[in-house]
């Protein structure tokens, strides 16, 4: 048996293969007054996951209380499958229900309400939302990258990222994340697929501290943050809505980028983040002056180094349509920086019933049931 040390994090990876132990110990603010002292184990055991949390907070805030999660988590692969080409569903799955359009509003708000809570939570999206239940290849899922299959088609067919830089047109708070999207012409094509994907909205996961935020977990660390660039196939389908509703795994493309602590703010998209206080609750929208921020400044210099497997949307209705980009790169977010996105708020403005912030908006890490990830360097 033996340890890995990741200094960045102040974690512990104890062990190997499918019985790991990852230990995280690490103050999560600087203010001992008013922090989360948190430490936070993490147990793999089989396709089990225990994650024990202990927090600690000033007097004010006595409410919250230990908490021991129980939840599945991916195995080892154990079926190939040829790169692009899975067969996903049994012939006796049900077919996915339609698209709701745009402009549809439900008259039932309890039946279709969803968030991060214990009673609307993901551990309840199965019961919201039935046809949830019968899914098997959802995301997130844990990456290791000893485990990943090197696949060497993916070096010899590079991303190649073409920017509309007026893409971003508009921010808004969604009650679970920020949110940016647009109607430009950028368009990405190149690595694990074959057609032409269009820019459609990107958004960011995070937690209430430093330790978890992210929803991909990479060789044993969580990291505090994750972006998703959410791109649809414009090759394939005719909307976006088309696209994500699929029950194949060519109708979305989404870049998940890890975020990690940086001592300073980070220059690129500190002038787009200072916008989050014009969005503080639930429905604020605002539009974004040209040239504000540019989906070049969010992606990494290294775009061919990723990993990528076929999964689903990490946010009900969860569709199986996604092709996933995790790269291997990060970014860096400052403290300050993850502090402005957690004064984001989930109510909207004047309703006091529910005036409370947005914290660890991601979704449990999901099973693997036999899929493989493929990595793009050896």
């Amino acid at each position: 048996m033996s340890a890995v040390v990741n200094p960045e994090t102040q974690s512990i990876v104890v062990g190997s293969g499918n019985d790991r132990i990852a230990i995280s110990l690490k103050q999560a603010t600087s203010d001992p007054s008013s922090s989360l002292l948190l430490t936070s184990i993490i147990i793999e055991m089989g396709d089990l996951e225990i994650q024990i949390r202990r927090s600690t907070k000033a007097p004010e805030e006595t409410k919250k209380r230990d908490s021991i999660r129980l939840r599945p988590v991916s195995a080892a692969p154990a079926i190939s499958y040829p790169n692009g080409n899975y067969e996903k569903k049994l012939a006796s799955s049900p077919p996915p229900p339609p698209p709701p359009p745009v402009h549809e509003q439900k008259s039932d708000v309890h039946a279709t309400y969803w968030d991060y809570s214990v009673t609307h939570g993901p551990q309840m999206w199965g019961r919201i939302f039935p046809s949830i239940q019968a899914k098997k290849f959802q995301s997130p899922i844990r990456i290791y990258t000893d485990q990943c299959e090197y696949e060497p088609d993916l070096v010899r067919h590079p991303f190649i990222f073409e920017s509309d830089e007026n893409c971003c047109q508009t921010l808004e708070n969604t009650g679970h994340s920020f949110q940016v999207s647009g109607k430009g012409s950028s368009h990405i094509t190149g690595g694990p697929v074959p057609d032409e994907y269009k820019f459609l909205q990107f958004h960011m996961h995070w937690g209430s501290n430093d330790l978890e935020g992210s929803e991909h977990v990479l060789d044993g660390i969580r990291y505090p943050g994750e972006l998703h660039i959410v791109t649809w196939n414009s090759s394939r389908y005719k909307t976006p809505q088309a696209a994500a509703a699929t029950e194949e795994f060519d109708g979305l493309m989404v870049f998940g980028i890890l975020i990690k602590i940086i001592p300073d703010d980070n220059p690129m998209i500190a002038p787009f983040l200072d916008l989050l206080a014009k969005i503080t609750h639930k429905g604020d929208k605002i539009n974004l002056d040209p040239g504000t921020l540019t989906l070049k400044s969010l992606l990494p210099q290294d775009m061919q180094n990723y990993y990528t497997y076929d999964g689903s949307l990490t946010t009900p209705m969860c569709y199986e349509s996604v092709r996933w980009i995790v790269f291997r790169e990060r970014m860096g977010l400052s403290k300050r920086q993850f502090d402005q996105m957690r004064q984001l708020k989930h109510s909207c403005a004047g309703d006091h019933s529910h005036d409370g912030f947005i914290h660890e908006n991601f979704r449990p890490v999901m099973p693997l049931n036999g899929r493989v990830v493929y990595r793009s360097f050896n």
